[in-house]
């Protein structure tokens, strides 16, 4: 449904900030004496600085509990459903989850705080950084459907990040697949890692192949190219262009994170 957005959001587009959590605990950079209470402020203050700067959603996501596990323990998912409810509960942004690089975990997170999207890899097969991966989107879909969660829209990955796709096919039939196959909500597009800008071509291509459904761009949207990208897509994910220093792992500059969305707003007018 390419008017997801407009339907579910009465936007034209919607601008996702990222809240890339704190190492959570069991994982190998979790802080002990900072403990549960550090992640969880740390988490609203960013939470905080977004809804200020007028983004539109937030995902949540922990990106700091590398090296990722494709069955995520069951620690870490109790630890992110609880830094989710405690920031929820200050700010009125809708939220998605994404669980690296575990679906079922994110659908699960998701369904216990109300989210309306998940970030997830349904199709594929992966090697890198990563190590081996095979998304088990049957599992993550059939999670769905047992727990009548069909509300949470699923944003497919179909570039691989820190990674390759062993599936030599072009992009765009990785796409049409992740639709057809995967049952995708949205395809989301990616550059090589995150913070790396996408190929606006590859997003072209991909928007063509696969016209009834939104197109998501999940890494390098900045205040520089923002205006350009909401041209060819419907979803922006956003984290390391509006931290410090333009580093994934850092705090979100206010600055940065308001100069994004009045780029993005500024687009209207030029």
């Amino acid at each position: 449904m390419k008017t997801l957005v407009q339907t579910e959001y009465g936007r034209d587009h919607l601008l996702v900030g990222c809240v890339h959590t704190l190492a959570l605990p069991g994982t190998p950079l979790y802080d002990r004496s900072g403990g549960m209470r550090k992640i969880v402020n740390q988490a609203k203050e960013e939470a905080r600085i977004l809804e200020e700067a007028g983004f539109h959603a937030l995902l949540y996501t922990n990106e700091s509990d590398m090296p990722y596990e494709a069955n995520m323990p069951v620690e870490v998912v109790a630890a992110m459903t609880e830094v989710i409810a405690e920031c929820q509960a200050q700010t009125k942004l809708p939220h998605g989850v994404n669980m690296l690089i575990d679906p079922p975990a994110s659908i699960a997170v998701a369904h216990a705080t109300g989210g309306r999207f998940v970030r997830a890899f349904l199709t594929g097969l992966l090697a890198g950084d990563i190590g081996m991966m095979t998304p088990d989107g049957a599992r993550a879909l059939r999670l769905r459907a047992n727990l009548g969660a069909e509300n949470i829209r699923i944003i497919c990955n179909v570039t691989p990040g820190f990674s390759i796709n062993l599936d030599t096919r072009p992009v765009e039939q990785h796409a049409s697949g992740a639709v057809f196959i995967g049952l995708a909500d949205v395809v989301c597009v990616g550059g090589p890692a995150a913070g790396k800008e996408a190929d606006i071509s590859v997003i072209e291509r991909v928007a063509k192949q696969v016209p009834d459904t939104p197109v998501a761009v999940g890494t390098g949207v900045a205040e520089e190219n923002i205006a350009r990208l909401s041209e060819v897509a419907d979803i922006f994910i956003i984290g390391t262009s509006i931290k410090q220093d333009r580093q994934t792992l850092n705090p979100v500059d206010p600055k940065r994170a308001h100069a994004l969305v009045r780029a993005y707003e500024a687009r209207k007018a030029a």
